[in-house]
């Protein structure tokens, strides 16, 4: 437990994340450790899994990225360029 909160405070000190977006940072990369540790993986199913999990990451980096930065970035719907 204690690696875990260890680990949660250095991605929060390296990505800008929050608390809750590090720790599903950390469960995102523990869940594709323990798919790709699956008996009888085809190769398509490793590179799907991997896309998915890849998306999910890019969202939380562009959620931290337009919190950080509100006027240089626009993945929310409705944003206009102005």
């Amino acid at each position: 437990m204690e690696g875990d909160a260890r680990d949660t405070a250095e991605r929060v000190q390296k990505t800008g994340a929050t608390e809750q977006e590090a720790r599903i940072l950390r469960h995102l990369d523990e869940a594709g450790r323990l798919f790709h540790e699956l008996p009888d993986l085809t190769e398509t199913d490793r590179e799907t899994c991997a896309g998915h999990l890849s998306a999910l990451v890019r969202v939380l980096a562009s959620h931290v990225a337009e919190r950080d930065h509100p006027g240089g970035w626009f993945f929310s719907e409705g944003h206009t360029d102005r």
